[in-house]
């Protein structure tokens, strides 16, 4: 029997869930945190103990297993989440680590594409699709990663950019993997940009004037995107509490 609790997974102490923990906890979800970059032997709730899981970005590319060795733990973990049907949501580096767990490709960021940062709309957006349909209306949504997932005609993109074909997918009839980052509101972001490797890199993406830039646009995005992306948690909500009621 599970209980009601969420796993949120994070591997770097700044991506914090943001938006998503703020509609977990309106909904009155407890959550635990774990981080396997930090502590790779930390103890884990099986799949069955929970009602959602939540893995959030970070810098690591996906397949480097030898190097962080709690990543193989995390996709052992997903694979047992798909098997079971938990409600499950990648972010980032825990969407590629989905895509992983469910058999797709991630591909280096230096194939063809360069890196993606900064705020953009998303495109061929999937309406019909209950979580990631309604951020279809929305202005810009951030973006922050070089690694891509390549989907398959049994996993197909649900969003795309124009550097990245898979923006979206769903692994699952529970799981979904998001690219980008609609868990960032402006405060999380100031707290990405005070930290200098974070800097460091929108500078050297988007030039001398980027940290402003971003700043900027998160003030005139977030007050549509909010409500929109707390529209998806709220689905993604009602299947951890489906999931508890039986």
């Amino acid at each position: 029997m599970p209980t009601d609790t969420v796993l949120i997974i994070q591997h770097v102490e700044v991506e914090t869930p943001g938006l998503i923990l703020d509609v977990l906890h309106d909904h009155r979800i407890p959550t635990i945190t774990r981080n396997l970059i930090a502590d790779p032997e930390a103890e884990l709730p099986a799949p069955a103990e929970l009602a959602g899981l939540v893995i959030m970005g970070g810098p690591m590319n996906a397949d480097q297993l030898d190097a962080y060795p709690g990543l193989r733990r995390e996709r052992e973990l997903l694979t047992g989440a798909l098997r079971s049907e938990l409600p499950t949501l990648g972010v980032c580096l825990g969407a590629q680590l989905l895509a992983r767990a469910a058999g797709l490709e991630v591909k280096p960021g230096d194939l063809g594409y360069a890196d993606e940062l900064g705020w953009a709309p998303l495109r061929q957006v999937d309406r019909a699709d209950p979580l990631v349909g309604s951020l279809a209306d929305a202005p810009a949504v951030l973006h922050w990663h070089g690694d891509r997932i390549v989907a398959t005609a049994a996993l197909p993109a649900l969003a795309a950019t124009d550097s990245t074909p898979v923006q979206a997918f769903r692994a699952g009839p529970v799981a979904w993997g998001l690219q980008f980052h609609p868990e960032v509101d402006p405060p999380l972001l100031d707290r990405w940009l005070a930290e200098p490797d974070f800097a460091a890199e929108a500078h050297r993406v988007l030039g001398p004037d980027a940290l402003d830039m971003l700043r900027t646009q998160a003030r005139a995005v977030f007050p549509t995107l909010q409500p929109l992306f707390e529209r998806s948690m709220n689905y993604f909500c009602s299947l951890i509490r489906a999931r508890v009621s039986h």
